[in-house]
C-alpha cells in the first residue's frame, strides 16, 4: 500500500443494550474524529443484538446488523464477526476500528498514530493484553477486544474471522468447565485466530507465536487493564484512561465529567447527557441487565 494513500477507515460498534452508548460513540465519531484527516473517510457499522424497541431505527452508522443474542460472550463474538464481514466485503476499507459501544475514544490521534505506526512498520493489529499487574502475559489472558485495530485487507486474505466463537464453545467448552470452571475467553480466541492467520502467512508450525507478537502494535498506554481481583473473583478493569482519551466507565457522572473537557460539535445524545440531572433515561433498557456492552 502507498503510504501516501488517503486511507478508507471502518468502524464496528458492537451493542447489546447500552443503545444511548452507542449513539453517543457515533457522534464522537462523526463529530470529533472527523476534525483529523486520517478519519475523514469513515464507514460506520453498527452490529446490534438487542430488543428491536430499544433500537428501532438507524442513527448514524453507515450499516445497522441486527442478530438474535446468544449470551455475553458468544454474542459479543458475533458481533464482531458480523461487522467485520460487512466491512471485509468493501474491498476500499484499509483498517477497521472495533469498539464496545460504552467505548469512547476522546483523543482520535492516540489510534491514528497507531494505524501510522502500522503501515511503516507493516503491521497487522493494534490492541493489548487482557491482563492485570502481575498477569499480563498475552498467551495468558489474551488481548482485549473491546477496542482495537486492524488490517482488515490482511485479515481478509489470511482469514482471520470469523472468529467462530459457538463452534470453538461446542468443542471446547465442556473440558474447560471440567477443567478449570472456566469459560471460553473471547480474547483469548481471538489471539488464537491472530495466531493461526499469522502461521498461514509463514507456513512455519514453529515460528508463527513469535511472529504473531512481532506483528501487533502495542497499545501499551492502557496496561494492564484490570487493576486487581476482588473477593469474589472477578477481574476489576479499569475505566478511564485520560492519557489517551479512553472513557469506558459505566459511571455517567464520571462520563459527563470527561466529556464536558472536549471541544466538539455535540450531537443531540450527547447534549442530553451533559444537560439532563436525571439521568435514568440512559440505557434504559439496561435495566436488569448490567454488565453487558
Amino acid at each position: 500500500m502507498e503510504k501516501d494513500k488517503k486511507l478508507k477507515i471502518g468502524v464496528v460498534i458492537y451493542t447489546f443494550d447500552r443503545v444511548d452508548d452507542a449513539k453517543i460513540n457515533m457522534e464522537i465519531i462523526r463529530n470529533l474524529w472527523s476534525k483529523l484527516p486520517v478519519f475523514s473517510d469513515i464507514t460506520i457499522v453498527h452490529a446490534y443484538n438487542g430488543k428491536k424497541g430499544w433500537y428501532p431505527k438507524k442513527y448514524l452508522e453507515n450499516s445497522l446488523v441486527r442478530m438474535k443474542n446468544p449470551g455475553h460472550f458468544q454474542g459479543a463474538s458475533d458481533l464482531i464477526d458480523a461487522g467485520t464481514k460487512i466491512l471485509i466485503q468493501k474491498k476500499d476499507i484499509d483498517y477497521v476500528i472495533v469498539l464496545a459501544s460504552d467505548t469512547w475514544l476522546l483523543k482520535p490521534e492516540y489510534i491514528a498514530k497507531a494505524i501510522n505506526e502500522m503501515r511503516k512498520k507493516d503491521l497487522y493489529l493494534a490492541t493489548c493484553p487482557w491482563g492485570l499487574p502481575n498477569r499480563n502475559d498475552i498467551r495468558d489472558v489474551g488481548v482485549a477486544t473491546d477496542f482495537f485495530c486492524l488490517d482488515i485487507k490482511w485479515a481478509r486474505k489470511y482469514k482471520l474471522f470469523p472468529l467462530r466463537y459457538k463452534e470453538f464453545y461446542k468443542k471446547y467448552g465442556e473440558y474447560l468447565l471440567y477443567k478449570s470452571g472456566s469459560n471460553v475467553m473471547l480474547e483469548k480466541l481471538m489471539l488464537m485466530r491472530f495466531m493461526q492467520a499469522i502461521r498461514r502467512v509463514i507456513c512455519s508450525d514453529n515460528l508463527y507465536k513469535a511472529v504473531a507478537k512481532e506483528k501487533i502494535y502495542w497499545l501499551s498506554d492502557r496496561e494492564p487493564v484490570h487493576s486487581h481481583i476482588n473477593k469474589r473473583g472477578l477481574w476489576v478493569r479499569k475505566m478511564l484512561w485520560e492519557k489517551i482519551g479512553l472513557e469506558t466507565s459505566h459511571d455517567l457522572l464520571q462520563k459527563k465529567k470527561f466529556l464536558k473537557k472536549f471541544d466538539f460539535c455535540q450531537g443531540k445524545n450527547t447534549k442530553r447527557l451533559l444537560g439532563s440531572k436525571d439521568l435514568n433515561y440512559f440505557n434504559e433498557s439496561k435495566k436488569g441487565n448490567k454488565g453487558q456492552y
